[in-house]
């Protein structure tokens, strides 16, 4: 082989190694130019993360799974069963024997369903004590009129007939908690002869508390878990004027009913924790009243 035919090939070889070599540099240079320009963009993503406007945005379309909490306590006295429910002594002492008294009612608020936590006990019971149950609803959209039944005291036992006996209710509706009876008979009392008429019926609301913020604003008081003196200074005042536990309460002394109302609104929670750390504490619970 001369040295022409040696040359040629020698010339071969580096110009296949210099053109092997351009490509992988190629290569290199294409997955470095890739990877620089996913870094680029994730750091874009940081970015508008980090955006005040695109948090609040991001906020309002993920809002928290548990809006607000409700903590719904009553209490009927002598004057609710002798002169607004008019109850007889039949009815009174069926109540004392059998009835189960509310003592609170805690309504969470989800973003798709409540749940209702009923804490209740039997007064007279040997054996009575505190009992909670706790009830899934879900709303049906196309039901405006729609209620739940929270708590039911019969005032008698169920007769042969298909008719219920009367009964005293705490209903739930859409925006509302309703103190309601199903009472049978006349309204305003018994018959001569001490019981009521079976065969008519008489529904009644007795008392309506709603689940808003706004219907509320009249009866907002002092939490009385916030301190024992019920005083309060003009800081702590406003202070609990933008905080998302608010404590309201009323009383119908015609009616002989006096209510409690704790709200928790961790919609606000958020807003609240920017200037201000609360040590949450957990509302009294009242138990309902027996008639005497």
């Amino acid at each position: 082989m001369d040295v022409g035919w040696l040359a040629l090939i020698l010339a071969v070889g580096i110009v296949f190694m210099f053109l092997t070599l351009v490509q992988h540099w190629q290569r290199i240079v294409r997955r470095q130019t890739w990877s620089i320009k996913r870094l680029s963009e994730r750091v874009e993503d940081l970015e508008s993360i980090s955006d005040p406007m695109f948090v609040q945005r991001l906020n309002e379309a993920a809002p928290m799974p548990l809006e607000q909490v409700f903590t719904f306590s009553l209490r009927l006295d002598d004057r609710f069963w002798n002169e607004t429910l008019h109850a007889t002594e039949d009815e009174k002492r069926f109540v004392r024997a059998y009835g189960s008294f509310v003592g609170s009612v805690k309504l969470e608020r989800w973003r798709s369903h409540t749940v209702a936590s009923i804490t209740e006990v039997l007064p007279e019971g040997k054996e009575a004590r505190w009992q909670t149950r706790s009830v899934d609803l879900y709303s049906d959209p196309t039901r405006t009129s729609e209620a739940w039944t929270l708590w039911e005291l019969p005032l008698a036992r169920p007769g042969p007939s298909a008719v219920r006996p009367p009964s005293v209710e705490l209903l739930l509706r859409a925006n509302s908690v309703e103190l309601c009876g199903h009472l049978a008979g006349n309204p305003q009392g018994a018959s001569e002869n001490g019981h009521r008429d079976a065969a008519v019926l008489t529904d009644v609301v007795f008392l309506r508390v709603p689940l808003d913020a706004a219907q509320l604003a009249a009866f907002r008081s002092q939490d009385p878990t916030h301190n024992g003196t019920g005083d309060s200074t003009p800081h702590e005042l406003s202070a609990r004027a933008n905080s998302w536990q608010v404590f309201y309460s009323g009383r119908e002394d015609t009616l002989g009913i006096e209510w409690q109302l704790h709200l928790q609104d961790l919609s606000k929670r958020s807003e609240w924790e920017r200037w201000k750390i609360l040590e949450s504490e957990s509302p009294s619970i009242d138990l309902v009243s027996q008639p005497r």
